[in-house]
């Protein structure tokens, strides 16, 4: 979580409130994927402001905007929690997420993903293209390729929240727990470079500015060149 520091760094006061609704959109974004489970206790308001570099205050005012969404539940002297909701609720079955290969993946993300452009572009509201700003600085600002990786994976499954739709959701959240299995992370290692990372941050900025534009063709066009970009370096193909 070291990189999330660059991108909440605190300015002077007058932009406090700025900086608590851009760290309620990353901590957003991080609730409705899976990095917490359900009923799971949050860490501590010390420790997330360290994680993210931000004063207690303006902490407070990204959680209180977060409680009132209903994604989490405070109780004094017990913690913050990850509240059972509608959205929290689409949690894919993994028992058979063993079997399916990084190659498995990349075919269902090109069958899958460029079609979610049609729902995305119609249904996305300012809160979906807030979390997916997030997640494209979180992915410029990061470190190492497990930072880099976090914020990928963040921003996907922001785009299929963008689309309102529970079942492209959970489809999306499945595909994203197996990127996160050993064999994925390896192959993205072995052959990530400064200029396939480059490439990637170019095209997650080239994905959202034809989301926001609302240009559906182009939005497609732009997620499927990307998963394409992705199978050829991964695979040689």
């Amino acid at each position: 979580m070291k990189a999330c520091q660059a991108l909440f760094v605190e300015e002077p006061v007058n932009s406090e409130r700025g900086n608590s609704a851009a760290l309620r959109a990353a901590l957003e974004s991080e609730l409705r994927s899976m990095r917490w489970g359900e009923g799971e206790r949050l860490p501590t308001e010390r420790t997330l402001c360290e994680q993210y570099g931000v004063a207690r205050n303006t902490l407070r005012r990204a959680l209180k905007q977060l409680e009132e969404q209903s994604l989490i539940e405070r109780h004094i002297g017990r913690g913050t929690f990850k509240k059972t909701s509608a959205a929290a609720a689409v949690t894919p079955d993994l028992s058979e997420m063993h079997a399916l290969s990084p190659a498995d993946v990349i075919e269902c993300r090109l069958l899958f993903e460029p079609e979610l452009a049609s729902l995305v572009v119609v249904r996305a509201n300012a809160a979906d293209f807030g979390r997916m700003t997030a997640c494209l600085d979180g992915t410029e600002n990061a470190k190492s390729i497990e930072e880099f990786e976090k914020w990928d994976g963040l921003l996907h499954d922001s785009i299929a929240e963008a689309s309102h739709n529970n079942a492209s959701i959970f489809i999306s959240r499945f595909l994203g727990r197996v990127r996160r299995q050993a064999e994925w992370g390896e192959l993205k290692r072995r052959h990530m470079t400064p200029e396939r990372s480059k490439a990637l941050k170019e095209q997650h900025y080239a994905i959202v500015s034809s989301l926001r534009e609302r240009n559906q063709s182009k939005a497609r066009n732009a997620l499927r060149e990307h998963i394409l970009y992705i199978r050829s370096y991964m695979f040689g193909e």
